[in-house]
């Protein structure tokens, strides 16, 4: 549907990808809970970044010919989380997400990423 204005337009756009961004929510509120959870139990940053790569891939199937059902189990197509030293602050983590769903809308791909500074450990 085309508004009158290029505002309204815009705003019916944003509209139309609010599923993206209440996932990547979803997944952004489970990796600081998470995290929160672990703070203190790593040892290094491959730990943690082995840690959130394996949970992550419990939401993957890279089946595109699964079912409906299987894939509303598996939302994402692909996923992978990176976790980087924060310079300057040693022990402090960045993770950066990047997910893609399955299911497509508006004729287009849709790659997420997503940073977060992970929480630091209690002193």
């Amino acid at each position: 549907k085309k508004y009158d204005s290029d505002a309204a337009n815009a705003n019916a756009r944003l509209s139309t990808q609010l599923q993206y961004i209440f996932a990547v929510s979803r997944f952004a509120h489970y990796l600081k809970h998470m995290m929160r959870d672990k703070v203190g139990s790593f040892m290094s940053r491959s730990d943690c970044e082995r840690f959130l790569n394996k949970w992550i891939m419990n939401y993957v199937t890279a089946d595109d010919n699964a079912s409906p059902s299987v894939k509303a189990q598996y939302p994402l197509r692909d996923a992978r989380i990176d976790v980087a030293e924060i310079p300057g602050k040693p022990g402090c983590y960045r993770a950066i997400a990047f997910l893609k769903p399955h299911f497509q809308l508006d004729e287009l791909t849709v790659s997420l990423r997503l940073v977060a500074d992970l929480p630091q450990p209690a002193k």
